[in-house]
């Protein structure tokens, strides 16, 4: 079934950070400029394109918690895409005027504060539009689960922006040399972030840790494409820099968050990973982020060093370099067609990477249910739904509530005895030298986590 006649969708952001005021605005920017064909090929829609070619797209509106941010970000979309007018919201909850003064979006893209993820996607949901958020889903159950079932019960696609589900090198990973390897039997995850991360990009660190906030990638990789189930974690962290900050930088206050959290889960099939995290690198560190990953099976072994992937610069001044251009890049436009840019200036560059293809699969899942070519249910596992991520999710608490247990053991000398369990019952936590005899197994989400 193609779409008969040409509809312009408006869509909306909320969050202009890091990565709500780039990544995904940039992608926003070339949807609403190009449309969804020119970039299916890349995540395997390509043959479905026909179906949503007359679909365009609209910023309508962007909001974030300060009046200068979002007015910055709507006068700088702009000037890049001339004719376009997104609306500055801003406040503690800017998506509520979005929807509430109109014109409403039917696509609410959430990059908000990781414990503010669940407030404005049930908002959108609530008002008939979908929604894209940030990872992770939300921080605990409770809330992926209210998000769920109101996307359920509306019919609408909710997508968590998994994007390194997206990158060619996990793909080649896990869908070609995983089976090579025989039965897996252990794996090590690596994600470490630079200070700046806490420090400065996220004022919001002492609210989260930095296993919730970059660990959630290597859960959803391993879940996604070994289809395995989580079924007990041990989690232990670290609070040594951050929270003596005021120390290590005058004048600022002291950060009460893990520096770095080590996460090991083992699954039903027999599967150990060990995820290990931090938001601490230092700023002379040559990459953006460090990242690396090993599987053993039993017929084989994967290492894979994603932070340096062979493109590495010396440059006076600056230092030694490692880059990802496959994150995002851009892509200088050739001249030629209808003007894009400013008045007599040249066309902004395209934005291309896995960065935003999981952007583009959410997006087009979306579509496909508001022109009522698909239901929600019928899409299921074609791209980073709610379903998939409520383990990841369950994941997250258990570990940050061992963590916490098993700092304060340790701080006693005591060592680091603490576990959770997880089951169709929910999320259990087991800690032995816990004084009161009934806290001792203390359940803290009651269900089928999976």
């Amino acid at each position: 079934m193609n779409a008969s006649k040409s509809i312009t969708i408006p869509v909306a952001l909320v969050g202009g950070g890091m990565f709500g005021g780039d990544v995904v605005l940039r992608a926003i920017e070339d949807l609403e400029r190009c449309g969804l064909a020119p970039y299916l090929g890349r995540v395997g829609l390509d043959h479905l394109a026909a179906d949503t070619f007359g679909v365009g797209f609209r910023l309508v509106a962007i909001g974030t918690r300060t009046r200068e941010t979002a007015s910055r970000l709507s006068e700088l979309y702009r000037q890049r895409l001339p004719g376009a007018a997104p609306q500055p919201f801003w406040g503690e909850a800017p998506w509520e005027d979005i929807f509430r003064l109109g014109p409403a979006p039917k696509i609410l893209f959430v990059a908000t504060p990781d414990p503010l993820h669940a407030a404005p996607v049930l908002c959108a949901i609530e008002h008939g539009a979908h929604a894209m958020v940030e990872k992770p889903l939300a921080l605990r159950l409770e809330e992926a689960d209210r998000i769920l079932a109101a996307a359920r019960r509306r019919n609408r696609v909710v997508g968590v922006d998994m994007h390194k589900r997206y990158d060619p090198c996990h793909r080649f990973l896990f869908e070609e040399l995983v089976p090579k390897i025989g039965k897996p039997l252990y794996g090590r995850a690596v994600l470490e972030e630079p200070i700046e991360v806490s420090t400065r990009t996220f004022k919001w660190a002492a609210r989260s840790n930095p296993f919730s906030y970059v660990g959630i990638h290597w859960l959803d990789l391993f879940g996604h494409y070994l289809k395995i189930r989580p079924a007990s974690v041990h989690a232990v962290g670290q609070k040594e820099l951050l929270a003596r900050w005021d120390r290590e930088a005058p004048g600022q206050k002291p950060i009460d968050a893990f520096d770095a959290m080590q996460v090991s889960v083992d699954y039903r099939e027999g599967l150990r990973v060990y995820y290990v995290n931090s938001w601490i690198n230092p700023r002379e560190f040559e990459g953006p982020v460090n990242q690396e990953m090993e599987i053993a099976g039993t017929l084989g072994k994967i290492e894979f060093d994603q932070q340096y992937r062979g493109l590495r610069a010396t440059i006076a001044g600056v230092g030694s370099r490692t880059f990802n251009p496959h994150f995002t890049a851009d892509v200088r436009r050739l001249p030629g067609g209808p003007a894009g840019g400013a008045s007599g200036s040249p066309l902004p560059p395209a934005y291309d990477g896995y960065g935003k293809d999981s952007i583009v699969v959410i997006v087009e899942r979306a579509v496909r249910v508001e022109l009522g070519l698909a239901r929600r249910e019928e899409l299921g596992g074609t791209y980073p739904d709610l379903e998939s991520s409520r383990s990841s999710v369950a994941v997250l608490e258990a570990a940050e509530a061992v963590a916490l247990r098993n700092l304060a053991h340790s701080q006693a000398g005591r060592g680091a005895p603490v576990t959770a369990r997880l089951s169709e019952q929910g999320i259990e936590i087991l800690d032995p030298l816990e004084d009161d005899p009934r806290k001792r197994r203390e359940r803290i989400y009651t269900g089928n986590i999976y």
